[in-house]
């Protein structure tokens, strides 16, 4: 998840003339850099670098879901898509490697693909699997050159959108992951079954998944502002309680409340 509150921000220009956002974090010898995309008609949100110095031993990393997919190049050419997790991943980056990545816009997922998206659920699937030949070709060497601009994404998807229909809906989720779908679903004038269904297919992980996810993203939020107790996280996160955030860490990062706070504070 593109997220500034982890990081420092500076503005910077981008090639099509639109402002972005750069933001960074170091640690342990990992650099992480990522560039607000502007202009993309609402497919991405982001550029992402990691790099490994080359000196950094080699550690397992775990990767927390995020809602999101991403089209991903290493430095040893690999390039593949991740897409939407329902769980922790354990990520090994050797010393030395550097990646690139491109986050997508999740209510844009289905249509970039144009297959359903709940069938690249934690997936990995290399360019030349899911993309045109010129799309992987072009995507691969723009991101490991750091040349993604608006202009090559409006060229290699063009004339493509998100879908509307769906981007209030998602909308509505992360921002009231504790409100009922169904109350969700009548808001906006659909049954909640064709809600669920269409959610599902179009982000790649169901409206509970997702309400979920968001949950527990906004507990790391809060943690890093006002000291708060897990119980006052908890209620302020939407949880019924903090027995509710307990089960949600071990179903979502294999953590407790205690030891998620203290990896990803």
């Amino acid at each position: 998840m593109c997220d500034d509150d982890l990081m420092t921000g500076t503005d910077t220009l981008a090639l099509d003339g639109s402002r972005t956002v750069a933001s960074s974090l170091e640690q342990n010898g990992h650099t992480y850099v990522e560039t607000r995309i502007t202009g993309s008609a609402g497919l991405f949100s982001c550029t992402w670098k990691s790099t490994s110095e080359a000196h950094t031993p080699t550690e397992a990393k775990r990767i927390l879901p995020d809602l999101c997919a991403d089209f991903i190049v290493d430095s040893t050419g690999k390039s593949w898509l991740v897409g939407p997790a329902t769980g922790a991943d354990l990520v090994s980056v050797a010393a030395g490697t550097t990646m690139w990545g491109i986050r997508i816009n999740p209510p844009a997922l289905r249509s970039l693909l144009g297959t359903a998206a709940d069938a690249v659920q934690d997936s990995k699937i290399a360019f030349d699997d899911i993309l045109t030949s010129r799309q992987a070709r072009v995507l691969a060497d723009a991101l490991s050159h750091e040349a993604v601009d608006a202009h090559l994404l409006g060229q290699l998807w063009r004339g493509l959108e998100p879908d509307h229909g769906i981007e209030g809906g998602y909308s509505a989720l992360i921002s009231s992951p504790s409100t009922p779908i169904r109350e969700i679903a009548a808001d906006l004038g659909v049954s909640e079954r064709h809600f669920r269904r269409s959610i599902t297919s179009a982000v790649g992980l169901s409206p509970k998944l997702i309400q979920k996810v968001q949950r527990m993203q906004d507990v790391l939020t809060l943690s890093r502002g006002a000291k708060l107790t897990l119980s006052s996280l908890a209620g302020r996160a939407g949880y019924a309680d903090q027995a509710h955030l307990a089960r949600d860490t071990r179903a979502l990062a294999g953590l407790t409340p205690t030891q998620l706070l203290r990896e990803h504070r």
